[in-house]
């Protein structure tokens, strides 16, 4: 009666032996990047020229940024960081918001941009005024990094 259960169990276990290491591989490469609402770099064309471009825009960190637009005619702008030096912050993320952050707190209204990393293209949500702020945000320490005043783009 016991000899019956165990070919069951051992045939199981040689089973999931080969069949757990296969979902495992099988899984991690499908798995999808996490997608954000940010632009690739094949979304900014080849023909896009600089707009706006800055090394002295942020408060506390020497980060060169550029502000694209496409060469179409449409008003789209794009954004792309370049920093001087590494942030050694984890999990950075990059919010565009309307109004200045108070402290280290971001408004209800700040839109996210996506993970920053440099060289990332970012696309603006520019409404009609075209001004507002650039934050880094590190949600691991939950404090603000960095701001950036964004006059009127054109």
């Amino acid at each position: 009666m016991i000899q019956p259960l165990r070919v069951v169990h051992r045939r199981a276990f040689v089973t999931l032996t080969l069949v757990l290491p296969a979902i495992l591989l099988i899984g991690l490469g499908a798995r999808h990047s996490h997608s954000s609402p940010t632009a690739s770099a094949a979304d900014v064309p080849a023909t896009a020229y600089v707009v706006r471009e800055s090394s002295n825009l942020w408060q506390r960190h020497s980060i060169h940024t550029k502000f694209y637009r496409r060469s179409d005619g449409s008003q789209d702008i794009y954004l792309v960081l370049q920093p001087a030096q590494s942030l050694n912050e984890p999990d950075l993320l990059l919010y565009w918001d309307a109004n200045a952050p108070q402290g280290n707190v971001l408004s209800g209204e700040a839109q996210l941009l996506g993970a920053f990393s440099t060289g990332k293209v970012f696309h603006l949500p520019l409404n009609e005024k075209r001004a507002g702020y650039l934050v880094l945000f590190s949600p691991a320490h939950q404090t603000v990094l960095d701001t950036a005043a964004v006059e009127k783009l054109p």
